[in-house]
């Protein structure tokens, strides 16, 4: 026999498993469930299967309260379930705990042989407050003002007030109405139709004072600012301060970060576009990007200016683009986005959401050190929200390197041989939530990046040597 959970829907099972019980072959662990498993399997097989044992030994139930919008068992390992009495059946690793109210509506619909309560049901149950019984089969406020502003996001207004809508009908049949109350504040709050006094979290007062930020985003920066702000980060000081090192790194920096991008031109056509302003007829807007990225690069004035707020932040951010992409209008220079962008299958923060995680992030950079722990932060904060139609990467790097050039720090290059590393380790946090590798990426670059730039032909001919114009499958970086 497979060891497996076995519950007693009939009278005929329940002599068929009592005999099995006999044999010695399963064993009893609660009211009409029996099992073959270990004892320390159970509990979490229990919990795993919890939707097959209510339904199997109650069927007649409602999925119902903070089960209905999670489908998981609560952090005390209790589902909670409506029907026509309140008790409990107890078992290892799982308590399903009834709770006595109106049955299934037309629109609460089928979940593995039971019902469930529809959303806008589900909603107003969460808004309960009966001081008579413990919370728990309630989400907490901020929870569910969460989902909502999810909500909100995924589908627009017009979801919402169909959410609304029908909670309204719901209430009125059912009497709810000092919890369709509850639900009818927090949504106009987040609709801005009422006072933000609504809502409680802060993504939903966010929404509500017209600033919402991505909350998958913030918790990203957070990782990377406990990552951060626990290791003793730092890039080397600059002591080649001459005009010639800072023209030329300028240069080389401008040169490589369009490279990422796509735009690759030879050395020499760079040289040509960067140093005699020859633009090459058959590309002249990808030459303009280079020398954009250059002209902002080049600038020390500019480059030391770091922001002392967050709407500073966003002015620096909306400057340097229109200038880095004067010529290239489909990217709107200096305009924040007004679609979703995405990368493969990392889709970024949307439109609406990119001013509200800018100020949401800056709180975190302003926290951080100077120097190269804000660099990375800031890298990563422009990087994951991607707040323009195009030239997302180039940006990045320049706020990057400008928080290192006002600390007086040797500022970082990507080159081409390490594009593949730098890109993986940005991955490593947007897709799987791992802050170190882009930390040790960047504390990397930062240390052979440390050259002097000051004679052009010698340091072309080191950084040859050191295999950064090599395409990284064929080549690896010699620090």
């Amino acid at each position: 026999m497979e060891p497996f959970l076995f519950a007693a829907k009939s009278q005929r099972e329940r002599r068929r498993l009592a005999q099995l019980k006999e044999q010695g072959r399963i064993r009893q662990i609660g009211p009409r469930l029996y099992t073959s498993l270990s004892e320390a399997e159970v509990p979490a097989a229990a919990r795993g299967a919890w939707a097959m044992v209510a339904s199997a030994l109650f069927p007649g139930a409602l999925v119902s309260f903070r089960t209905a919008l999670e489908y998981v068992p609560s952090p005390e390992r209790v589902v909670f379930l409506t029907s026509t009495t309140n008790r409990r059946a107890a078992y290892p690793g799982l308590t399903i705990q009834f709770i006595r109210g109106p049955g299934p509506l037309p629109d609460d619909g089928p979940f593995l042989g039971l019902r469930a309560s529809s959303l806008p049901r589900a909603l107003l149950e969460n808004f309960k407050r009966d001081a008579r019984s413990a919370s728990a089969r309630t989400l907490p406020i901020e929870h569910i003002e969460r989902k909502l502003e999810q909500l909100l996001r995924d589908g627009g207004e017009a979801e919402l007030n169909k959410v609304r809508d029908r909670a309204r009908e719901i209430a009125h049949e059912l009497g709810w109405r000092a919890e369709y109350q509850r639900l009818d504040a927090a949504i106009g709050a987040l609709l801005r139709t009422r006072s933000a006094g609504g809502v409680t979290s802060a993504p939903a007062r966010a929404r509500a004072l017209g600033e919402p930020f991505d909350t998958a985003c913030l918790e990203r920066l957070q990782l990377l600012f406990g990552e951060l702000n626990t290791r003793a980060v730092s890039s080397p000081s600059d002591a080649f301060g001459s005009p010639p090192h800072y023209r030329n790194k300028a240069f080389f920096d401008s040169y490589f970060s369009n490279y990422i991008e796509g735009t690759a031109f030879e050395i020499a056509q760079a040289e040509q576009i960067v140093f005699d302003k020859k633009i090459p007829a058959a590309r002249p807007v990808d030459a303009h990007d280079i020398l954009g990225t250059f002209h902002v690069l080049s600038d020390p004035n500019e480059m030391r200016r770091t922001p002392s707020s967050s709407n500073e932040l966003l002015e620096l951010l909306r400057a340097r683009h229109e200038k880095m992409l004067a010529r290239r209008p489909e990217a709107r220079p200096g305009l924040f986005k007004q679609e979703v962008n995405r990368a493969g299958n990392t889709v970024f923060v949307i439109p609406e959401y990119v001013v509200g995680t800018m100020k949401t992030g800056y709180e975190l950079y302003a926290a951080l050190d100077r120097g190269l722990a804000r660099a990375i932060f800031s890298m990563f904060l422009v990087s994951d929200v991607h707040p323009f139609d195009g030239g997302n990467g180039r940006i990045a790097r320049v706020m990057m390197n400008a928080e290192l050039v006002a600390a007086e720090s040797s500022t970082i290059i990507i080159p081409n041989v390490y594009r593949e590393d730098y890109l993986l380790a940005l991955r490593a946090l947007t897709r799987r939530n791992r802050p170190g590798p882009i930390v040790d990426a960047l504390a990397r670059a930062a240390a052979f990046s440390h050259l002097d730039f000051s004679a052009y032909p010698q340091v072309l001919a080191e950084l040859r040597r050191r295999n950064w114009f090599q395409d990284p499958e064929d080549a690896q970086i010699i620090a």
